[in-house]
């Protein structure tokens, strides 16, 4: 009974947030963007500039894993234009109770507002093996999800940024083509600037082809796959499974002599969830540095836009691999 009482008091001031929505923001004619990351949302503000609103479900400084439907954010969704999401279920665990509540048929599953930012991107596969009995695997089952997925972590490959520019663009231009003009150019001007960038960040990357790294979670596999460098292991047993003491123990000993470089981990993994002290004592076994690396823009952190983003996650990689 509570529970629903509170539902209630949520929908009401949706309602009342609505009208304050429909008088204050939405008035100025801009294009409503929702996105299901601040990285995505920071991405189509790139994009879009002063044309567009552009919000966010998840932040910068939280897991997607763990995010629970918060009923918050349908005013927004409500009165979204355009939904960008990430696809291959990142958002496997809260998307689907969320999306349920929202009215805006423009923004369901399906409909032109509906974006997957993942189409055109070359996707890496999860082994069979990784995936069965995960809890990631627990999750799509719950959910009555597709578990033909691939890993959702493509936008850590600065080249796959491409495509998802490309997406934005076209939605942006299908729901507001009196600007088509300037969208294309600003895509396209954005497009150039990143070419250019990633053949510098490559070449900066050469000198390490081959280094071995131990990854905490399978964000990293298309960074890693872009550079050579070699993920010898996860300290996630499987996707999404927490590791106990004897993981950590098995890592140390299989890895010893193996030179491992890198024992990487995202910023959003971090306690409760995750034991950083036996991530870091690992990596001093090992003799490897502990490097810790963003998944998403924040302009809180100079890391606002796209290149700068990837200039500091580049700078991050290279000073300790020297």
């Amino acid at each position: 009974m509570a529970k629903d009482k509170n539902r209630l008091v949520v929908k009401l001031f949706s309602l009342f947030f609505l009208s304050v929505l429909s008088y204050q923001g939405l008035a100025e004619g801009k294009i409503l963007v929702m996105a299901t990351t601040e990285h995505e949302a920071l991405l189509a503000k790139e994009v879009g500039g002063e044309f567009i609103d552009a919000r966010w479900i998840v932040g910068a400084d939280i897991d997607p894993h763990s995010v629970e439907p918060d009923l918050s954010h349908l005013p927004w969704l409500e009165q979204a234009d355009l939904f960008f999401v990430n696809g291959e279920q990142l958002e496997a665990g809260w998307l689907g109770p969320l999306i349920k509540e929202v009215k805006n048929k423009k923004i369901q599953q399906g409909a032109g507002g509906y974006i997957t930012l993942s189409h055109g991107v070359v996707l890496l596969p999860y082994p069979d093996q990784e995936l069965a009995g995960s809890r990631f695997q627990e999750l799509l089952l719950k959910n009555g999800l597709n578990q033909n997925v691939k890993n959702h972590h493509y936008w850590l490959d600065p080249a796959n940024t491409i495509p998802m520019i490309e997406q934005i663009k076209n939605a942006f231009i299908r729901v507001d083509p009196a600007n088509s003009k300037i969208y294309d150019s600003t895509a396209e001007g954005l497009i150039s600037r990143l070419k250019n960038k990633i053949k510098e960040w490559d070449d900066s990357m050469a000198p390490f082809r081959g280094k071995k790294i131990i990854a905490y979670h399978r964000s990293w596999n298309y960074l890693a796959l872009r550079h050579g460098l070699e993920i010898v292991s996860y300290i996630e047993p499987k996707e999404m499974n927490r590791p106990d003491e004897a993981r950590f123990k098995e890592l140390a000993r299989r890895f010893k002599d193996q030179r491992v470089a890198l024992v990487l981990i995202s910023a959003t993994e971090r306690p409760p969830f995750v034991d950083f002290d036996r991530v870091t004592d690992l990596a001093v076994r090992l003799h490897a540095h502990t490097v810790i690396l963003s998944e998403s823009m924040n302009p809180s952190s100079r890391r606002g836009d796209i290149i700068s983003y990837f200039d500091a996650m580049y700078h991050s990689l290279t000073s300790v691999l020297k």
